[in-house]
């Protein structure tokens, strides 16, 4: 299969479930919940990191190593699947520079 097929292919895919997500009552239930987990992940996060006192030598790539230790012992107090486990790791990383805003107040 060429590139080109494999992204289209994957892109599919992706977007169905992207519409499945926004759509469906089932979707929406899912999408809620992986929000709030990842809310409840993401203030474990800040806590971690006030408590260590290392925010002023805090790079991104730091701040990521952190949220993947987060989400993962979260994921295993609370028995998430890896593919949920992986898109929180996605959603919190991404709140690096609303984590660097909210640390400085």
């Amino acid at each position: 299969m060429g590139k080109f097929k494999k992204g289209m292919m994957i892109g599919s895919i992706l977007g169905a479930a992207m519409v499945w997500l926004n759509i469906s009552t089932k979707g929406k239930k899912y999408r809620d919940q992986l929000l709030d987990q990842a809310s409840d992940v993401y203030t474990r996060v800040l806590e971690r990191i006030a408590q260590s006192g290392t925010f002023t030598q805090m790079t991104k790539s730091k701040y990521v190593t952190i949220v993947k230790e987060v989400v993962h012992k979260y994921a295993i107090d609370n028995g998430l699947a890896e593919d949920t486990k992986n898109m929180i790791v996605k959603i919190v990383a991404n709140q690096w520079n609303a984590a660097k805003k909210q640390m400085k107040k």
